[in-house]
């Protein structure tokens, strides 16, 4: 019967043990398990978080290239525009112009001879007619209208961009806000999964605990019963031998007893051989409940830390969420301060064209002015070079008749070779003077009438450059501020040196 018993407790023992193993190897595969479902699980929310994170930058992106797309096609019929009606604008003013300049064609310059000097005025120009005031009003009235019309154009195409562009914010926001709903009732959603399955498992540990302790409460009643039935089997023994009255019976009875002690012996060696192995089985298992108690703990303790990891990656979430909002608080904030940028830039252009417009119109009136100028004074030079000539032929003329005159008049006197040689060197001198004066005068006139109209043509000409620019139709150059006045002063020095020579040569006529 010891020995079944004996069978019986190996056998189970054996497959106490086992079942620890698989137990405990259950338990470290589920925990690998859980450890790796929350590593996917952070890995598929930072990755969630990221195509998020490029979806919006993407969103805005297409959003911003979209919207530009849309004002470059609706801005450049009206920049298209705008520049062909500045074209005809200018055109009919420079027909105007033109006009105004064949009508002061008309208006001939009078020359006015002085009997003492040979100046030439100009006279008064006639005034302006009155068809070329109704053209330019006209002109104003027209430019007013398309202005107003170009204004009303833009406001109405910007408000439809607002519009479709709220429309279009308001379904990125209901697409975040969908995917964030999804995520947390996901994240929901596989919390509760993995909190029933940590007490499932819990359950399974303190079912595993309360069998192993069973089991080694069996084992110990076992231990304890045979010791209790080797110690009984002495002392009847004992009885026997000492209850024999012949000393043969007792002999045999002592022969019997030893035999019979040997074998108890035996017995009791081999009880507590197996004693000794219960021990060791119940130390192991004390120390395999020790593990169990120990990974317990541990189970318990990482289920706690996986808890305040789950509630950290809420909060973590939950600042994400937060962030996001704030951001797009941010953007539309920026948005709203670009609409009022916009709407500022657009009022300085409209207001910087209309200056540029004033300006081209002034520097176009001066250039003409300019033009009417450098006719005049083309017109002045020639009639300066007449002037000159025959003054100079004049000049000959007197020389020759003051000595025809004087040729008796210089036997008379003492030197009359020296008085020739005078007058010729004073005429000569007063020429040399009067025409150097008039190549200062005339090469500095040249010089200014030179660098205004190199303002004018550049003023007029916009380059290439200038067009290329950004803001081409605004490049208006400075105008010249200060318009020198011809100096008329060499004729007057010309005509007075004639005339010195005259009135040098008339009190030896008389």
């Amino acid at each position: 019967m010891p020995k079944k018993a004996k069978k019986g407790g190996g056998g189970k023992g054996g497959g106490r043990t086992e079942r620890l193993e698989f137990l405990q190897q259950r338990a470290q595969a589920e925990e690998e398990m859980a450890k790796k479902r929350e590593e996917t699980l952070a890995q598929f929310l930072k990755d969630k978080l990221e195509k998020e994170e490029k979806n919006t930058a993407e969103n805005l992106r297409k959003l911003n290239e979209g919207w530009r797309a849309i004002l470059r096609q609706t801005r450049d019929p009206e920049l298209r525009q705008e520049i062909s009606i500045f074209s005809q604008t200018f055109e009919r003013q420079l027909e105007g112009l033109d006009s105004v300049i064949k009508v002061g064609r008309c208006c001939a310059i009078q020359p006015v001879l002085h009997t003492d000097i040979n100046v030439f005025a100009l006279s008064t120009p006639l005034p302006v007619s009155l068809f070329v005031v109704q053209d330019l009003v006209c002109d104003l009235q027209e430019k007013e209208r398309q202005s107003a019309h170009g204004r009303r154009a833009h406001l109405q195409r910007l408000e439809h961009l607002w519009a479709l562009h709220e429309k279009w914010m308001m379904f990125v926001q209901q697409h975040w806000e969908n995917g964030m709903q999804q995520l947390s009732s996901r994240f929901n959603s596989e919390g509760k999964q993995m909190s029933a399955h940590s007490q499932q498992q819990r359950a399974d540990l303190e079912d595993a605990v309360l069998t192993v302790e069973q089991q080694h409460k069996e084992v110990m009643v076992e231990i304890h019963s045979l010791h209790s039935n080797c110690i009984g089997a002495y002392e009847k023994a004992l009885k026997q031998r000492d209850g024999k009255e012949t000393l043969k019976e007792e002999s045999l009875q002592i022969q019997e007893a030893l035999l019979f002690c040997c074998r108890k012996k035996e017995e009791v060696e081999n009880l507590v051989t197996r004693e000794q192995l219960y021990f060791h089985i119940t130390a192991e298992n004390m120390k395999e409940v020790k593990e169990l108690q120990e990974s317990v703990i541990q189970l318990r303790e990482k289920l706690n830390s996986s808890q305040t990891e789950n509630e950290s990656k809420e909060q973590d979430l939950m600042a994400s969420s937060n962030e996001v909002n704030k951001k797009n608080d941010e953007l539309r904030q920026q948005l709203s301060q670009g609409r009022s940028a916009a709407r500022k830039q657009l009022m300085h252009l409209t207001i910087q064209s209309n200056n540029a417009i004033r300006k081209l119109q002034a520097v176009i009136a001066k250039g003409e002015k300019v033009l009417r100028v450098a006719e005049m004074c083309r017109k002045l030079e020639r009639k300066h070079e007449k002037v000159l000539t025959s003054s100079s032929s004049a000049a000959a003329e007197n020389h020759r008749s003051v000595t025809e005159e004087e040729e008796p008049a210089k036997e008379s006197s003492e030197f009359p070779e020296l008085q020739q040689l005078r007058q010729r060197v004073n005429t000569a001198l007063l020429l040399r003077h009067a025409l150097k004066k008039q190549r200062e005068d005339l090469s500095r006139q040249n010089q200014q009438l030179r660098l205004q109209l190199r303002q004018q043509v550049d003023d007029m000409n916009t380059s290439d450059r200038a067009l290329d620019a950004h803001h081409a139709l605004l490049t208006v150059s400075r105008a010249p501020t200060t318009a020198l006045p011809l100096n008329t002063t060499s004729r007057r020095n010309i005509t007075r040196a004639v005339h010195a020579v005259k009135h040098t040569a008339s009190p030896k006529k008389i």
